[in-house]
């Protein structure tokens, strides 16, 4: 199966709400705000500036450009048309922020007109990811700034001993939805092919806490695609769904991947 995420405005309906879900999810994660924090708080914005947000989702990230960024105004940019759908309608009632259905290797933005370009675990997902950061590199101001942040997916666990079933969930899972697991490995090499100057580069540590619903979501559609593949009876995977759910009632349970964020701008 190749990475729904992808393509996702082809997938069908409930493929992109059973995303949507999961996004959410990961979104509100407390530990989760707390990453975007800390590499989004800290850039120096003019003050009418604009963000984009290439692949926004459900909008939550897009909102942090205004809130944690401090954007003037914020534009999302999803080519899925539910995830988009549900942006609008979350925060239709702040006139700062819009949402289009559209492709961030063609946004159509005009050249030189944005002061800040955001990919929030985007490029994991993108075949030829050089054409997103080359449109980026386009759409930025001469001094303008992008900021990448995604996860290093080779790390993402749910091991506590050897041959632990759980973890064969999170492997598969992350096998199965992300196209490059190493794209933040890689991307400095992307950045300076593009013309971009390097900036600050910052590791994050996320440990799933308190209910771990986006890593319950990340078990489940590991569990739910095993079993529409054959690797698994219906039963076996129900019975490993509950195994997750009984270990965080008894405090057993452990999730956990590392995140990494890049900053870099365009020459004057």
């Amino acid at each position: 199966m190749s990475d729904p995420y992808s393509d996702l405005g082809s997938q069908n309906k409930k493929v992109q709400a059973q995303i949507a879900d999961a996004l959410d999810s990961r979104c509100l994660d407390p530990s989760q705000v707390a990453i975007r924090a800390a590499y989004l708080s800290g850039l120096q914005l003019p003050a009418d500036a604009l963000a984009v947000e290439f692949g926004s989702g459900t909008g939550h990230v897009t909102k942090d450009l205004l809130t944690m960024a401090g954007a003037a105004r914020a534009v999302g940019i999803e080519p899925s048309p539910i995830l988009a759908q549900r942006a609008i309608e979350r925060f239709s009632d702040d006139d700062r922020l819009s949402f289009e259905i559209g492709d961030a290797k063609r946004t159509g933005l005009p050249t030189g007109s944005v002061d800040l370009v955001l990919m929030h675990t985007l490029l994991c997902h993108v075949p030829g990811p050089e054409d997103v950061l080359k449109e980026a590199f386009r759409v930025l101001k001469p001094g303008g700034v992008l900021a990448i942040c995604d996860g290093d997916y080779d790390t993402a666990t749910a091991q506590i001993a050897d041959f632990d079933p759980l973890d064969q969930l999170v492997r598969f899972m992350i096998n199965q939805n992300v196209t490059n697991l190493w794209i933040m490995r890689q991307i400095g090499g992307m950045l300076t092919e593009c013309g971009f100057n390097m900036g600050a580069r910052q590791g994050h540590g996320y440990v799933a806490d308190g209910d771990a619903a986006y890593f319950m979501t990340v078990i489940a559609r590991g569990a739910e695609r095993m079993v529409e593949t054959g690797l698994l009876l219906s039963e076996t995977a129900e019975a490993l769904k509950a195994e997750a759910v009984a270990r965080l009632k008894e405090n057993r349970f452990f999730g956990f991947m590392s995140y990494v964020s890049q900053i870099a701008t365009k020459p004057v």
